[in-house]
């Protein structure tokens, strides 16, 4: 990507005793001069001050893995751009001889200002390249961690679905906990087991404690849906998505998706 500097300030200083007319009106200065003479050459010292901006842009890439449980993790892979401006200012003293005093103190005031132009500008870049890689570092790392972390309940949930569809057709039975029968938490317990989420309650009112509750616009697969009555929670399933969940319904019958048939109903995510 190109690079940019602009010049921004510049200072001039004279040593000697050379007149207010030979100094440059555009650059600073003093008024301090060295005026020699050696074998008829007129030495002039001259040090001039200048300030250069670059603006850099710079990319840089991060990784980061998120682990939802012992079976299930995620990486995500990052890029992220910065753009960082930084100033520099330089000093370069120059002393250069010629036939005349006038004639040395142009040579050095050229020379010198060259040289600060140039290292003030190499300074400038280098300042801004390392702010705007480090910035993008940052940038890209904290992204990364976001989306490994998306992942990787992306990934979650679609292991509990999977896993739950795997149970099609199981008898309910009350208080059984499976693997041949199961009743509404028996399954879901049994389910999330299989996804490495041990730190579970038994009952349906007790796995609400180990979830964050979410709004319903929220829900995702592999969610929990609680379903309640007068403040008690009296069932709950799998969220498929589509607005089905999978459940260990009721005596006498079996393990099934199976669209919400109502609005009483809350979401929890299970905490990992």
């Amino acid at each position: 990507m190109p690079l940019s500097a602009v010049v921004t300030g510049a200072a001039l200083t004279l040593s000697g005793g050379i007149p207010a007319m030979a100094a440059d009106s555009s650059a600073a200065a003093g008024n301090d001069e060295a005026n020699t003479e050696t074998a008829s050459l007129k030495t002039a010292t001259v040090k001039v001050s200048d300030t250069e901006t670059a603006r850099i842009t710079r990319k840089a890439t991060a990784k980061a893995t998120a682990r939802i449980t012992k079976k299930v993790k995620a990486t995500a892979k990052v890029t992220a751009w910065s753009t960082r401006t930084a100033k520099a200012t330089r000093t370069v003293t120059v002393t250069t001889s010629a036939s005349s005093y006038d004639g040395a103190v142009a040579q050095a005031r050229s020379a010198a200002k060259k040289k600060a132009h140039e290292r003030a500008k190499a300074a400038a870049i280098a300042a801004a390249k390392k702010q705007a890689v480090a910035k993008s570092k940052q940038k890209a790392k904290h992204r990364a961690v976001e989306k490994a972390e998306r992942l990787g309940r992306v990934k979650f949930g679609a292991k509990i679905v999977s896993d739950a569809a795997k149970k099609k057709g199981t008898p309910y039975v009350y208080g059984a906990t499976g693997p041949n029968a199961f009743d509404c938490s028996g399954y879901v317990g049994y389910v999330l087991r299989q996804a490495g989420v041990t730190h579970l309650n038994r009952t349906s009112s007790g796995l609400v404690s180990d979830t964050k509750k979410v709004s319903k616009r929220a829900k995702k697969k592999g969610d929990l849906v609680f379903f309640s009555s007068g403040g008690h929670v009296y069932h709950v399933g799998i969220y498929a998505g589509d607005g089905k969940i999978w459940h260990a319904p009721k005596p006498g019958s079996s393990v099934k998706k199976e669209t919400i048939w109502t609005s009483s109903y809350s979401v929890g995510r299970v905490k990992v």
